[in-house]
């Protein structure tokens, strides 16, 4: 008879150290392994009814409800936790699907079953106070995104605030947006969640957003088993429009569900990123209905040519530290900066990005060259 029911909301390491220090457990592939094994009749055998398999505990991952079959999801609790062949004592779920969570609350009594949710780092005045300092130094050619940022995550600061903050970043690739995000996460001290929205353009875009089977992956497994309340929606634009509806709910009250799952992301910052020149080519392509909702819409500006050749010089120092002793002193008289100082003066750079990629081509072209190999 089950004694408890332990659920746990929130990321994959935060259900392992809850559960690390259990001695004597089974996973949910063992009792599917065992129901099978003693399903299958040997012909001429005499048949005899097994004891029931003991499980003092049963431990259940995110992934793991994609191994059982639909009917096992529909009737989870009598067909698991209350199989005859089974004798389970205590359960420790992690995330468990809307179906599977509505079934054993109602099998089981409120007395049996606890919660537990994640406690995500909060945003600290210490934290933003980092963002102050430190980013004209980090994301070069945006000072003023700062004093458009701060305001909005500083809303999170008020403790009867449930929604999610909701920031919508504008301009051209390569100019710091994704950057910024990366920044924000590492001064608050969050590991960040980044889904890719480009990826999202195939025909089963619609069951990743809106749930599909309960084995998928979806958007909504990724929110859930986040390890921060920070989430970098990359490339918002690249989705497609009808999907947008699927957000309302979510930047209202902070709660995404599809058809698997119920995801509460309230106090969460959500970046949006997109290439969208202004907020009247946003509202006109998103909808004013997903538009409307955003927290903040923010506009990042070109990279003057001197703000390029500062990322350069950034790059390159940065680049050269990172190389072995004996291969700075074999370049140390290298002309790779100069070189592209004058390429991004004659506007070969539009977009920044392929800067790092190239410059660290060109220092080891240089080393090998030194070397006499090429």
């Amino acid at each position: 008879m089950i004694e408890k029911i332990e659920i746990y909301w929130g990321s994959d390491n935060f259900f392992e150290k809850e559960t690390e220090k259990l001695k004597s457990y089974r996973c949910l592939v063992d009792v599917f392994n065992y129901l099978k094994k003693i399903d299958i009749k040997v012909e001429g055998a005499p048949e005899q009814a097994p004891s029931p398999l003991d499980i003092e505990n049963l431990i259940i991952h995110t992934d793991d409800y994609g191994s059982a079959n639909e009917w096992v999801i529909l009737g989870f609790s009598n067909n698991i936790l209350e199989n005859p062949k089974l004798a389970i004592k205590n359960v420790w779920m992690c995330n468990p699907p809307q179906q599977i969570l509505e079934d054993v609350k109602r099998t089981y009594s409120e007395s049996r079953i606890k919660e537990h949710h994640m406690d995500y780092p909060p945003v600290t005045e210490e934290s933003l106070q980092k963002i102050v300092t430190e980013y004209p130094d980090t994301i070069i050619g945006q000072p003023h995104i700062v004093k458009s940022i701060l305001p909005a995550i500083y809303a999170l600061q008020n403790p009867n605030r449930k929604r999610p903050v909701t920031l919508l970043f504008l301009g051209d690739s390569g100019i710091g947006k994704t950057e910024t995000a990366n920044f924000i996460g590492k001064c608050i001290e969050n590991e960040m969640v980044r889904i890719q929205f480009s990826m999202q353009q195939t025909n089963n875009a619609g069951q990743y957003i809106f749930g599909g089977e309960h084995g998928e992956d979806s958007f909504a497994r990724c929110l859930i088993r986040r390890k921060s309340n920070l989430i970098l929606l990359d490339e918002f634009d690249k989705v497609s429009p009808v999907f947008y509806n699927a957000f309302y709910q979510m930047f209202d009250e902070g709660l995404f569900v599809d058809r698997n799952y119920k995801v509460d992301v309230s106090r969460c910052i959500i970046i949006c990123t997109s290439n969208y020149k202004s907020e009247k080519d946003a509202e006109k392509n998103l909808g004013t209905p997903i538009y409307s909702r955003f927290s903040k819409v923010i506009k990042f500006r070109p990279i003057s040519i001197d703000d390029k050749i500062r990322i350069a010089q950034k790059v390159y120092s940065s680049l050269f530290q990172s190389l072995k002793v004996e291969d700075q002193n074999l370049i140390s008289t290298n002309a790779v900066l100069q070189f592209y100082e004058t390429a991004i003066q004659e506007g070969k750079y539009p977009n920044i990005r392929m800067l790092k990629n190239d410059m660290e081509e060109a220092l080891y072209y240089e080393i090998l060259h030194a070397k006499g190999i090429l």
